[in-house]
């Protein structure tokens, strides 16, 4: 470390301070760390950006940005439609010599990075990327004849033999060496309007010290039976409710898999099962980035859905007269977040009831979602479908009533999201007869991408994967 080095970090994900890859590197080599973050016009403005999720990232960055100011540092926010030269000017500024930021896996961020690393390189500046957001990064995890897995139970086995670095990543002593912004080169963090989106849910606390308070309550009360109870929606101790957090990375991967291993028991090892799947959907996102578009199963490309808007709509607004699918959708829309169990449930109702395109439910999630994460969630939508790693579960169909009578038996759930349920006010019958949305799928799966994935699993290229309950 010189006696004059400079540093500048790129926050993007890892919205924290605490055990932060990319923020302890650069602490640890240099003694002025500058800290950024870009408002970056292909998420905000996207398709699938919503209320929700823009709005606990704002909140976020407010946290953020108050707990660098208390150490002696600040948060450089700037708007832009191309990051890699904002950057690239920020890092030329600031006298930066090396810029470090935590490394993402989807195709965008991917590409982003290799032309930041260009642009930075011109200037005779390192780009220094480190691995945060997962426990372990997509290429350690392979089979023994080096190919990426499409199937949990041996991934899971393989990746826990990876689990090597979960240590405390301790910034703390370091903190001295943020730098202060410039006068006049940080922009505001902007409102919602400016983005035109309006927030009509009462979403998740954010912030590193919000999710500190989750993980807290969870190990109290929920951890140690979380493998009993993960699944009754009604409970409100159920699970960590630490998805946004995991999201936006106000609290790291490695934490609460220390929580767990230190909590050993049924419901840690349950927990941490639950981990791996999210690891598992960036891994396969990363592998297979066409997943991001379509079914990763090419025997799904033509199938035939009946896309009725108008069953769509009742579906988004939690009208379908099921009321365990209709209490996990105004849970949603309510909340910014869904019970995972009913996240199979209404996902099952609108791809296998309503024969309805499952990437319009997986847009939907989007939007609505705080913690919608593409390849959780569309790993999630790709299970549900059957058209994703484990093409076996095509056949399988949740029964919305069955699905009620074993995780809501006293109706708790339902009372609490759907008030008018067992009064005139509710449907007398749903839109459309689970028995009758089952056959009618089957039919066309049978006709379409079942006889094709028939042939496949008679030569022995599938295999089945156990159920998950993280989107």
């Amino acid at each position: 470390m010189s006696p004059d080095s400079t540093a500048l970090v790129w926050f993007r994900g890892g919205l924290r301070l605490r055990d932060n890859s990319c923020l302890y590197e650069a602490l640890n080599a240099n003694n002025r760390v500058y800290c950024c973050f870009m408002l970056d016009d292909f998420y905000m403005r996207g398709g699938d950006i919503g209320a929700a999720r823009a709005a606990f990232l704002l909140n976020t960055l407010r946290v953020l940005a108050q707990d660098l100011a208390s150490q002696g540092g600040g948060l450089i926010l700037r708007y832009t439609q191309n990051p890699p030269e904002e950057c690239a000017r920020l890092a030329q500024i600031l006298g930066a010599g090396r810029v470090y930021a935590n490394r993402d896996y989807m195709p965008y961020p991917i590409a982003r990075d290799i032309r930041t690393q260009e642009l930075l390189a011109q200037q005779r500046q390192e780009f220094i990327l480190c691995d945060d957001q997962l426990a372990v990064r997509p290429e350690l995890v392979k089979t023994d004849v080096g190919t990426p897995y499409t199937v949990f139970t041996p991934f899971k086995r393989r990746w826990e033999t990876q689990l090597l670095q979960v240590d405390l990543k301790d910034v703390q002593p370091l903190l001295q060496r943020l730098a202060p912004p410039p006068p006049n080169l940080s922009q505001p963090i902007p409102d919602l309007a400016e983005f035109g989106l309006v927030l009509n849910q009462d979403i998740e606390s954010a912030g590193e010290h919000a999710a500190q308070r989750r993980l807290s309550e969870f190990l109290k009360t929920g951890l140690a039976r979380y493998d009993q109870h993960r699944d009754v929606a009604a409970m409100p101790t159920s699970t960590s409710r630490l998805s946004p957090h995991l999201k936006w990375g106000t609290i790291s991967i490695r934490e609460c898999i220390r929580t767990a291993l230190s909590n050993d028991g049924p419901g840690a090892r349950k927990w941490i099962d639950e981990l791996a799947w999210r690891e598992f959907y960036y891994h396969v996102g990363y592998h297979f980035p066409h997943v991001y578009e379509g079914p990763m199963l090419k025997e799904y490309s033509d199938f035939p859905w009946l896309n009725n808007p108008d069953h769509l709509e009742l579906w988004k607004q939690g009208r379908t007269g099921y009321p365990f699918v209709d209490a996990g959708m105004r849970q949603l829309n309510t909340t910014g977040w869904m019970h995972n169990r009913l996240r199979q449930v209404t996902a099952s109702y609108l791809c296998k009831d309503l024969c309805l395109d499952w990437r319009l439910g997986e847009q939907y999630f989007m939007q609505m979602l705080t913690d919608g994460d593409w390849p959780s969630n569309n790993g999630g939508w790709q299970w549900v479908a059957g058209c994703g790693t484990d093409p076996r579960r095509a056949t399988r169909i949740f029964n919305p009533t069955l699905q009620q009578q074993r995780y809501d038996p006293d109706f708790e759930y339902i009372k609490t999201w759907v008030p008018e349920w067992g009064t005139a006010s509710y449907p007398a019958t749903p839109i459309v007869e689970h028995s009758d949305g089952r056959r009618r799928y089957l039919q066309l799966f049978n006709e379409t991408a079942g006889a094709r994935l028939n042939a496949r699993t008679s030569s022995g290229t599938i295999r089945p994967t156990q159920q998950p309950s993280l989107f």
